[in-house]
């Protein structure tokens, strides 16, 4: 087919699941949440699991 490399090896990376992704602890609410792809370049400063818990309305700072 055309769109396969010579080969037939597949260009397209395998996908990786969603437990094999890293983790971290949302410094508003305490729950965990998982790596996101939009988040691929800034991970390391990425502190909130969400907008609301990074504008801090609506939620009790748990870790205050």
């Amino acid at each position: 087919m055309w769109w396969k490399p010579k080969g037939g090896v597949s260009a397209i990376p395998k996908m990786r699941k969603k437990s094999d992704l890293p983790t971290k602890t949302c410094l508003a609410c305490g729950l965990p949440f998982t790596w996101r792809k939009k988040w691929e370049r800034d991970w390391d400063n990425v502190k909130y699991c969400s907008d609301r818990c990074r504008s801090g309305k609506g939620t009790k700072n748990v870790l205050k």
